[in-house]
């Protein structure tokens, strides 16, 4: 499932945006280590999203990184949780988390684009 997972970020990288900014150490860092509070929904997110929502070179979204989510929650947290259900680009459908439910869903993506003072 990993290697599943690394292919997909690869593929995401080369279909990502490039005026994405890039994140300095700190944002990775902290993306690497952040984790959801409640368990259940934490074993999701290092399951499925992890893979790819903590690394820069993925082209996904960084995890708690304000510059890559502030453009997508324009759209509306509805749409990036359909997003996530049904895949958008490089981003395959339920994220990978065949076991998420759209609730789970949502709790996800709500925890990956709060930032570090939103979290607090």
């Amino acid at each position: 499932m990993r290697t599943t997972a690394a292919a997909l970020c690869a593929a995401g990288l080369l279909l990502a945006a490039c005026s994405d900014p890039r994140p300095d150490a700190a944002a990775l860092e902290r993306a690497e280590a952040l984790r959801p509070a409640d368990p259940a929904l934490a074993a999701r997110y290092e399951r499925s999203c992890i893979a790819c929502h903590a690394q820069a070179a993925s082209g996904a979204p960084l995890t708690g990184f304000a510059p890559h989510w502030t453009p997508r929650l324009r759209a509306g947290m509805d749409a990036l949780v359909d997003h996530a259900e049904h895949g958008y680009q490089a981003m395959p459908a339920r994220g990978l988390c065949q076991d998420c439910t759209r609730g789970d869903l949502r709790a996800l993506t709500e925890f990956m684009s709060q930032t570090p003072s939103e979290a607090s």
